[in-house]
Formats: C-alpha cells, sequence, structure tokens
C-alpha cells in the first residue's frame, strides 16, 4: 500500500517504495539469511531517514505552494507515477530472481523493453490530453503534467540498475542512491517554491530526482546498456513480470482514485487536502514496506513449519500494529496544533479525512503480512482477488459518497474497501489460522482514540450551538 518514499508528495507510497514492493513476491532471499538481515537494516534505515526528507519536502510544498498548486501537482503526478510503474512491466523483478545471473543481452533487452513500454505508454498519455481536461474540466494541470511525462522513461529505466544493485544484495548503494535522490529534489524544490513558481516547484525537484536516481544507479552497476532486442528473452521477461507483479499492478489503481476521482468531484484542493491526509500516514507507516519485505525472508524459511510460520507471523502483525497505532493516533491528537502552527490553517479539511485514512492504513497492517504470506505459500491469486475487489470498493464508493460528503466521503471509502481484505483472511485461514485475540482490542483502541479527538470537536460545536 500503495503508495509511491518521494519528494514531493506522490500519492500513497511512491515511486521508489512501488518499485521496491514489485521484488518481494518470492521467497529467494532467503538464501543469505546475514546479508538479508543487513539489507533489512539499510531498507529501516532508508525509508526512516526518506520519511524525515519527504516530510521536510511536505512542509516547504504545504506552506509555500499552498492547497490548490499541490492538488494540480498531485493530479498530475498521480497519473504520472502509475505509468512509471506499469511501463516497468515486472522485467526488474525477472531481472532480479532469475536463477542464473542475467548477461549482457538480458540487461540490453530489458533495457530496450522498458524505454519501448515507456515511449509508447507516454504517447498515449500525451494523446490523452483532450479527454483529461474534458474530464477535470480544467486545463491548468496540462503543462506540468505533459513536462512530468517525460520522466516516466527515466523512472523506468531505472528499474534496470537498480535489479543488478539489489541481485547484487547491494542495499547500502539502493539505500544511498535513493536517499540522495530524495534530498536533491527536496533542495531543488525549495528555492523555486520560495519564489513562487507555484506547481513548478515539485516538478522541478521530482525531475531532478529521477535524473540523479538514474545516473547514480548506472554508476554504481557499473552497467553499460544499449538498446538490444532478444524477442525470446523478452517474452520470458513480459511472461514472467506481468504474471508475477499483477497484484500490485491491481493494488497500485488504488492511487488512482485521488486525482482521477477526487479530483472530478472536489476539484484540485480536494485533491491536495486528501494528498496530504495520505502522505501523513503513510510516512509514519512506510516502515510496513521494509517488514513485508523482510517478512518475505523470513516466512519463507518457514514455509514447512506451519507452526512456527504461524507463531512467527502473528508476532510480526502484534508488533506492528502496537507499533503504528500510536504513531497514527498521535498525529490525530496533535493534527490540529501541527496544522495551526506548523502547516498552515488552510490546510485545515485534510483533518476531517485523516482519521479515516489512518484507520485504513492501520487494518492493512493487520493484512500485508498476511497477503505476503500468501505469497510464500503459493497463492498470490487470493491476492490479486482482494486487492482487485479493494480497488473497485474504493473507487465506487468515492463516486458515490464524495459528491454528498465531501472529502470525507473518500474517508468512508477507504474504510468500507477493507471490507476486501477478508478474502486475505479467509484465503490464508485454510492454510494457515491466525488468531486475532490480541490484535482485536488494539486495533479497536486505536481506531476509537484516531477518532476521538473528530467527535469531541463535533460535541463541542453543537454544545456552543
Amino acid at each position: 500500500m500503495s503508495s509511491p518514499a518521494d519528494v514531493s508528495v506522490l500519492p500513497a507510497i511512491g515511486l521508489a517504495a512501488a518499485r521496491e514492493l514489485d521484488t518481494v513476491q518470492t521467497p529467494e532471499d532467503s538464501t543469505l539469511p546475514s546479508a538479508t538481515l543487513r539489507g533489512g537494516a539499510y531498507l529501516v534505515g532508508r525509508y526512516g531517514l526518506g520519511v524525515m526528507v519527504s516530510i521536510g519536502n511536505m512542509l516547504v510544498m504545504t506552506w509555500w505552494i499552498g492547497p490548490h498548486a499541490y492538488g494540480v501537482f498531485v493530479t498530475a503526478i498521480g497519473l504520472v507515477a502509475f505509468l512509471a510503474t506499469v511501463a516497468r512491466g515486472g522485467v526488474d523483478t525477472y531481472l532480479v530472481r532469475h536463477p542464473d545471473a542475467p548477461d549482457q543481452v538480458m540487461y540490453n533487452t530489458a533495457t530496450a523493453l522498458i524505454l519501448s513500454a515507456s515511449a509508447s505508454l507516454g504517447l498515449l498519455a500525451a494523446a490523452a490530453t483532450p479527454l483529461l481536461i474534458r474530464w477535470y474540466g480544467s486545463r491548468e494541470f496540462v503543462a506540468p503534467y505533459l513536462v512530468l511525462l517525460l520522466t516516466v522513461p527515466i523512472t523506468a529505466f531505472t528499474g534496470v540498475p537498480m535489479a543488478k544493485l539489489e541481485r547484487d544484495l547491494n542495499f547500502r548503494s539502493i539505500a544511498g542512491i535513493e536517499l540522495s535522490g530524495q534530498t536533491l529534489g527536496l533542495l531543488s524544490a525549495i528555492p523555486l517554491a520560495w519564489a513562487h513558481a507555484g506547481v513548478w516547484a515539485p516538478v522541478a525537484g521530482l525531475a531532478a530526482w529521477q535524473v540523479l536516481t538514474l545516473v547514480a544507479a548506472l554508476i554504481a552497476a557499473k552497467l553499460h546498456l544499449r538498446l538490444q532486442w532478444h524477442a525470446a528473452e523478452a517474452r520470458r521477461m513480459l511472461a514472467f513480470g506481468i504474471g508475477m507483479t499483477a497484484s500490485m499492478r491491481v493494488w497500485q489503481l488504488r492511487t488512482l482514485v485521488n486525482p482521477l476521482l477526487v479530483g472530478r468531484f472536489a476539484g484540485a484542493e480536494g485533491v491536495a487536502f486528501v494528498a496530504l491526509a495520505l502522505r501523513i500516514a503513510e510516512a509514519l507507516g512506510t516502515f510496513r514496506l521494509a517488514a513485508g519485505r523482510m517478512a518475505i525472508a523470513a516466512l519463507a524459511r518457514l514455509q514447512e513449519q506451519r507452526d512456527e510460520f504461524r507463531t512467527l507471523l502473528e508476532r510480526a502483525l502484534y508488533l506492528q500494529v502496537i507499533t503504528l497505532g500510536p504513531l497514527l493516533c498521535l498525529f490525530a491528537v496533535l493534527g490540529p496544533f501541527v496544522l495551526r502552527h506548523i502547516i498552515g490553517v488552510r490546510w485545515t479539511p485534510s483533518l476531517v479525512v485523516y482519521p479515516f485514512i489512518a484507520a485504513g492504513v492501520l487494518v492493512n497492517s493487520v493484512y500485508n503480512l498476511q497477503a505476503s504470506a500468501l505469497f510464500v505459500v503459493g497463492k498470490q491469486w487470493t491476492v490479486m482477488g482482494s486487492y482487485t475487489t479493494h480497488v473497485l470498493v474504493l473507487g465506487a464508493a468515492t463516486v458515490l459518497l464524495l459528491p454528498h460528503f465531501g472529502i470525507a466521503g473518500y474517508g468512508w471509502a477507504e474504510l468500507l474497501a477493507c471490507s476486501a481484505y477478508f478474502l486475505i483472511h479467509t484465503g490464508l485461514a485454510g492454510t494457515v489460522p491466525i488468531s486475532y485475540r490480541k490484535l482485536i482490542p488494539c486495533v479497536a483502541a486505536c481506531a476509537a482514540l484516531l477518532f476521538l479527538p473528530a467527535i469531541s470537536h463535533n460535541l463541542r460545536s453543537f454544545v456552543a450551538k
């Protein structure tokens, strides 16, 4: 979930995190325990530092460019980020998981395949601009959208050298490159935001981030790539990549709900308010990505020992909830102060939708590791069904509720979409039944605390009337 770890305010988890989710679907990581632990430490460290950079960037963007320009950017990048993940087509995952070390022909073919897909998707997306103008009833997103489309080949192509680094277990370089890219993006955006460049501040920051990441990855991986087409290899890459990452591709569709549907019914500022709430909740829950990635390796080693498998999974779930829940609740309590004194009072509407989104992130933390467990035991299509249902419910509920309840309607849609996780529960229960005895009280208490400030505020307003 989702969400693209980002330079500005990419919806949900951002581009870098999305790439990493693609690479956790198989258990081969378990072959080198010490390397996995070191890699996990680097990932956790990178996520932690990345969150700090992202929060700094979020403060700059929200304070200086304001909700409207921010919403225009999120609308544009939401569409572009999804295209960049689709353009990779799971090819980078194929390179990481291939049983034999990829040769130069394989890397060159992957380069040709990704760049061809990127160019095709970019042209189609540009051609769809008139339809988007009609959908939004506005043209102000067009210029940043078209400029950001130029970054799709850069972002997608980065997957090739990054796959080489990951295959070499060079997580230190990966962490350094991605954190450096985020930092450069922030430093590039700050002067433009201060100069009142509006939406172009985050656009420039994101472009700088992606270019630096690609160049640094190519240098670190020591790859000398060129376009080369090997038809049989290309077919194998697509067959593996599309099948293996299908569930992640479906999950990433949820990142389009805010820019496409919220943008359609609530405008750019509605997109901005929802994006800020998503950004805060996802930033607080970022460690789920590293946890899910390391869980694959640990669970894969125990898949034939079902009692130990279940015990480890239950402990990991409980640890996630008791760590994440208080963080989410803390912002629910401090949110009014933070917005009033740090981010700005004009962002107050984000507090309306934050409790719903935070509750959704908390519930997801119960099921994201269970989804990882289903991948380990070979039930990826169960996850696919759950994610498909989740996206459909989220989209349909947003269309139905947002016109009547404003951005709170999106919040209710997030909660309704959590019902799709029942498919993950039932899918795992048939193999490794999980006990929720310790989880349910914790989740219920945290959910109550998330909504308590909003309920108290509404009661005070009612009494005052």
